[in-house]
């Protein structure tokens, strides 16, 4: 009996294993960036931004997070990669990196470069100052906690400099990718690839065919794009890709059933299938040792020029690579010595010079033998590796075997898309957005879709709602088998030429709420100090046909839903109705590193409060010397009435009586009255007694006006004094002020 309870248990763990993978797998954290490079003045790539806009909607569809770009320049381009780092640092253990660059690429001393739109690049030296570098942003995603990062470069094209300039090697520099990494280009190092006719390239297109398949692993996604380029190209095209992921497993795409096997491929040897299929096979793995094994089986065979000219330069960017990391005197000798005409070996002598070293290799020096690179075959490898294009062009591969490769036309719905041209870019800064694709039918759908984020446009960050991607409710079966629903085409765009929008693209507040704690501050000792609210916040969309769970805070994509308190919604400024004076943003920008608090934590900021309007008190009074008709009464303030106090009556009698002497004062100054003349009499010729001579005086004292008393108190009315003499005991009526006295008065 105990026995049959183990085994139940254990045929019930086995069964749910599968399921525990698939959930932890669906609820990675997902982060895209995406880069289409194709305004360049006077080298224009015609498919560098629609292959940009190709990957990013395939990627939307796999449940990343695309941040994206067009067309930038060097400024432009670094504050987009300091924008994805930023979200890149907050991703949770166990995430998932992808980075698709798009456009001209120059190598300079086994660095790679981008080119932003406006580098203006005339000689070698210029290269790393315009350009971009690739390993810097290697280097800043190794401190991410993502558990894969993938770096696709679409850049291995021709870019010729000026006549000045020092000879550079053509295509991409090979990388050795770190620990984590998967590092994949578009053509195989050193060598260009040609941009094709039509509407996406070929690279492109192979890739989000691959991308889409179900429950394929990553370095198998990229082995079959190989395989489809090369096979859409006729050969001329043939990617590269190394994976350094370790234990780490990642799909784009689960398989609908949960306990479906895996894909598994038959292992073939090369030593015994026919010539054709070996070369499919040795094309596809890519490596020097099956490139040897197909020479050693089949060293006349017409396809083994071919493969000795892939073989050369495979082992050429290898011991590139290889003397790089030596960086010694005997090792660049090493170099010139082997590939005196070698693409590098201008490279190898400005390297000599740094060290001052001579160029040239000297007689006698030990040479530098790396043990990790399998020795060349005797008789066999003999092609110089200035003949490995001529080569190539002149000898056609033959067709890939259907079970390496199936036919292209088996996504119905995704050939017909590409087929089609995408519609303009609605906006600078946007890449081209092409109908919305299908989730693959044998697929499980993610569980939360995002919009694409533009972060460098005219308006600003801007989120791009696009369509959500259509997904397969069901299956129709017929006479020929279960096939996907169709009717995903829309009718009627909701914008116009813009089958791939289901709104207007609306603008992203940056700004943070100012409610919010900083980083490290409130945080008590034990406690891990809260994190800055992101500049660019993550903005899912809304599936019909899926279950949707909240995500919980501090996840960017996919995750288990998490409870949070229910915090009232406050409304909008755009639903309050209009008003100049709300100067907020409609929307706040929230990071999803910050854990959750309810009182922060609300679905807007919270905007300015309007301030009531004063009644404003308007009262006409008409303007004095002005007429009505046909002029608008002035509007002035009317000072208010005064009201008597209770305390009036309780007043002493000098603070309510007005004092005579104001009543005269202001009489006189409201009207005054002319001043007679006076005139002094004639003296007559006999006086009985001479003039006083203190008369002057006393005219001049007569004629002086008496001053207004201040207003602020009123003046006391002192008696006049009784005086004796002339000049004061007259009597007052006699001698006014103004007026002459008589004789009586005197």
């Amino acid at each position: 009996m105990s026995r049959l309870k183990r085994a139940i248990v254990f045929i019930g763990l086995a069964l749910t294993a599968p399921l525990g993978q698939a959930t932890i797998a669906s609820a990675q954290d997902r982060l895209a960036l995406v880069v289409g490079q194709g305004a360049y003045q006077g080298r224009p790539l015609p498919t560098a931004a629609n292959d940009a806009g190709l990957i990013a909607q395939t990627l939307t569809g796999a449940g990343f997070e695309v941040i994206q770009g067009r067309d930038l320049g060097a400024g432009d381009l670094r504050s987009l990669v300091r924008d994805f780092l930023g979200k890149a640092q907050n991703l949770e253990p166990g995430s998932t990196v992808m980075v698709y660059l798009a456009g001209h690429g120059i190598q300079l001393e086994g660095e790679n470069y981008l080119l932003p739109v406006d580098a203006r690049i005339e000689r070698d030296v210029d290269v790393p100052i315009e350009g971009f570098r690739l390993s810097d942003l290697v280097r800043s995603l190794e401190r991410s906690p993502a558990q894969a990062r993938v770096i696709v470069a679409d850049m291995a094209r021709d870019y010729p400099l000026g006549p000045r300039s020092e000879p550079v090697a053509q295509g991409l520099a090979l990388m050795e990718p770190p620990a984590g990494f998967l590092m994949a280009f578009s053509s195989a190092p050193n060598i260009v690839a040609s941009d094709r006719q039509g509407s996406y390239g070929a690279y492109a297109a192979a890739l989000a065919e691959m991308i889409r398949q179900p429950g394929m692993p990553l370095d198998e996604v990229f082995a079959r794009t190989r395989l489809r380029t090369h096979e859409a190209t006729n050969g001329l095209q043939i990617p590269w890709h190394s994976a350094n992921l370790g234990n780490g497993s990642f799909v784009f795409f689960e398989q609908a059933e949960a306990a479906a096997t895996p894909l598994v491929r038959e292992v073939r040897r090369i030593e015994d299938v026919p010539a054709e299929e070996a070369y499919a096979i040795a094309v596809e793995r890519d490596t020097i040792q099956d490139y040897q094994a197909f020479l050693r089986r089949y060293p006349d065979h017409r396809l083994a020029r071919r493969v000795t000219a892939l073989l050369a330069a495979r082992r050429e960017a290898i011991v590139w690579r290889r003397t790089l990391t030596r960086n010694t005197r005997e090792a660049y000798w090493t170099y010139l010595r082997r590939y005196p005409n070698g693409p590098h070996a201008a490279d190898c002598q400005r390297r000599l010079a740094r060290l001052s070293a001579p160029h040239a290799p000297p007689a006698s020096f030990e040479e530098v033998v790396y043990e990790d690179l399998p020795p060349p075959l005797p008789e066999v490898e003999r092609v110089e590796i200035v003949e490995v294009v001529t080569i190539i062009r002149d000898v056609p591969p033959p067709r890939t075997p259907v079970y390496l490769l199936p036919p292209s036309d088996e996504d119905e719905e995704f050939v017909t898309i590409i087929r089609e041209p995408p519609p303009p870019p609605i906006m600078a800064g946007v890449l081209p957005i092409p109908m919305a694709i299908p989730v693959p039918m044998r697929a499980r759908p993610p569980r939360s879709f995002y919009q694409p984020i533009a972060p460098i446009t005219p308006r600003g960050p801007v989120a791009i709602p696009v369509a959500a991607p259509p997904v397969f409710g069901g299956l129709m079966s017929d006479e020929r088998g279960s096939r996907p629903r169709r009717g995903f085409r829309p009718e009627q765009p909701v914008v116009p030429r813009q089958p791939g929008l289901a709104a207007p693209i609306q603008p992203i507040p940056v700004s943070v709420d100012p409610r919010a704690p900083r980083e490290g501050r409130g945080a008590r000792p034990g406690e891990t100090p809260q994190t800055r609210p992101g500049r660019i916040p993550a903005r899912p969309i809304p599936v019909v046909t899926i279950p949707q769970e909240r995500p919980r805070p501090g996840r960017s994509d996919i995750g288990e839903p998490a409870i949070r308190p229910e915090v009232p919604r406050v409304l909008r400024p755009a639903e309050r109705g209009p008003d100049p004076r709300l100067v907020r943003p409609q929307a706040p920008a929230r990071d999803a590193a910050r854990p959750g608090n309810p009182r922060f934590d609300r679905e807007d900021i919270l905007p300015r409060q309007a301030r009531p309007e004063r009644p404003r008190i308007e009262m006409e009074r008409e303007r004095p010397g002005r007429s009505e008709a046909g002029h608008p009464a002035a509007v002035f303030p009317q000072p208010e009435e005064r009201r008597p106090r209770r305390d009036d009556g309780l007043r002493p009698p000098m603070e309510r009586e007005r004092p005579a002497t104001w009543d005269r004062v202001d009489r006189e100054r409201l009207s005054p009255r002319p001043m007679p003349r006076m005139e002094r009499p004639e003296a007559p010729v006999f006086q009985p007694r001479p003039a006083p001579r203190m008369e002057a005086p006393r005219e001049e004292r007569a004629f002086r006006e008496p001053q207004r008393p201040a207003l602020d108190r009123p003046a006391q009315v002192r008696p006049a004094p009784a005086q004796s003499g002339r000049q004061g005991g007259g009597n007052p009526e006699r001698c006014r002020p103004g007026r002459p006295c008589t004789e009586e008065g005197r």
